[in-house]
């Protein structure tokens, strides 16, 4: 899930991407301004947002896949353009080179997918690293279909695909996973993999495994805005995050090494674990109990298990499997009504995707991941070329709640709702049938 390796500027280049970034950062933001507007006028939507039938919203965040290799071959999206041939080593166009190619296989290998590979795949937008960045595994450039992640094509079938959402940074899960819930990562999340075990640290770890924790006590998340709207309006926005429980203190969560897990950035903050946060944090199967026994809260995280998570060297269709069944289990319950469920992958794994992420400052975009919306808001076979981004999905959240913006990575985000039309008559679940096998596997602990 990561890379220690740090990328290395020169002072000028430094100071050129400082005056680009200013300039990419002036007109993202007007062009966010734009989309948003006219987003918001294709779907007529009411200002009084509290009148808005979506309810609750959950993100089930997945891990480490592209969007050309899961949905590259998907009729209609923006997927694996023709005669692509990537080659061994970008100066040397001439050598070998490797095709895309369809596999089969549920099981691959992990591939780095840091900071630094990111930087090679990408080559400043030319997208022709990827083979460099990897050594040379030709598994970089594998893609698959219906075939093998069937269920993903079905619902994408009959809901909304996005064909243009971008990771948040060109690093691995643990800063994308910042972006997610803060518009912002710390810095040494994303230039470094922080060690996760701290009793076997060297000491550059652990200096960098202490500036992570300083600056993440630093940075405001969506949590806090739900604090803060609960005690300026007096009504609360319910939220949990279906993960793990939090049983020990922050300094032992330090100690422990838990303190820097790389799907949960709220553990690095000291204030997760007071009163008021850490009962916001739920094992992950709880979200089920809650569906069934009327608890479910406005905003919540789904996030998987290792073995569950599709991360390379993990079996993919056992994922695919566990994210159906969280789903039926929503379009079985009576929230199905009033809710939005947004499925999406954390990074991009070391799997090749054609389009060149947008430069908007200098850490992102990241490479593009799959992101299928589901609702009965959702228009119904809709593949949406809107550019998204992880942040797309926190302004939808601020939208519907009437909360203000995090950072400039939020507040220039174009919201996701030109993925429905709330007027439209809502669309009944679609529930995928596991078998008893299935659910079986899904279900174990």
């Amino acid at each position: 899930m990561f890379s220690k390796d740090i990328f290395k500027l020169t002072k000028s280049n430094i100071l050129f991407v400082f005056v680009l970034s200013l300039f990419v950062i002036n007109v993202c933001s007007l062009d966010g301004r734009i989309a948003e507007g006219q987003q918001q006028s294709n779907n007529n939507n009411n200002n009084n947002n509290n009148d808005n039938p979506i309810k609750h919203i959950i993100i089930i965040m997945q891990e480490n896949h592209t969007f050309d290799n899961y949905f590259g071959t998907y009729v209609g999206a923006n997927g694996i353009p023709k005669n692509v041939c990537m080659p061994l080593a970008p100066d040397h166009i001439d050598h070998d080179c490797v095709k895309p190619f369809l596999s089969t296989d549920v099981y691959s290998a992990d591939m780095s997918h840091g900071y630094l590979s990111s930087k090679i795949a990408n080559d400043n937008g030319k997208m022709d690293g990827f083979m460099l960045a990897e050594a040379e595994n030709n598994n970089t450039m594998s893609y698959y279909d219906n075939k093998t992640i069937p269920y993903y094509w079905n619902l994408a079938k009959h809901y909304v695909l996005a064909d243009n959402f971008f990771s948040s940074v060109l690093s691995y899960s643990l800063p994308n996973h910042w972006y997610a819930v803060a518009g912002q990562a710390p810095a040494a999340s994303i230039y470094h993999g922080i060690t996760q075990r701290p009793e076997n640290a060297t000491p550059n770890e652990k200096q960098i495994a202490k500036e992570y924790l300083r600056e993440a006590n630093r940075i405001s998340t969506i949590a806090d805005l739900f604090f803060s709207h609960s005690i300026t309006t007096a009504t609360s926005i319910t939220w949990k995050y279906y993960y793990h429980n939090i049983t020990e203190g922050y300094k032992e969560a330090i100690r422990d090494g838990n303190a820097y897990d790389y799907w949960n950035p709220f553990l690095a903050k000291g204030s997760s674990y007071t009163e008021e946060y850490a009962s916001h944090f739920a094992p992950r199967d709880q979200i089920v109990s809650d569906l069934k026994n009327g608890a479910l809260p406005q905003v919540s995280w789904v996030i998987p298990r290792d073995n569950q998570s599709e991360h390379p060297p993990h079996n993919i269709a056992l994922g695919m499997n566990w994210v159906v069944y969280v789903v039926d289990s929503i379009m079985q319950s009576p929230y199905w009504n009033s809710t939005a469920i947004i499925v999406t992958w954390d990074d991009y794994g070391g799997f090749y995707d054609h389009v060149p992420p947008p430069s908007i400052d200098k850490y992102g975009f990241g490479f593009r991941v799959p992101a299928l919306i589901i609702s009965p808001y959702a228009k119904s076979g809709y593949i949406d070329h809107t550019q998204y981004q992880f942040e797309s999905i926190l302004k939808f959240i601020e939208w519907r709640f009437n909360l203000p913006p995090l950072t400039n990575r939020d507040r220039n985000a174009n919201n996701i709702i030109n993925a429905f039309d709330f007027n439209q008559k809502p669309n009944s679940p679609h529930i995928i049938q596991l078998s008893p096998m299935q659910l079986s596997l899904v279900k174990i602990k």
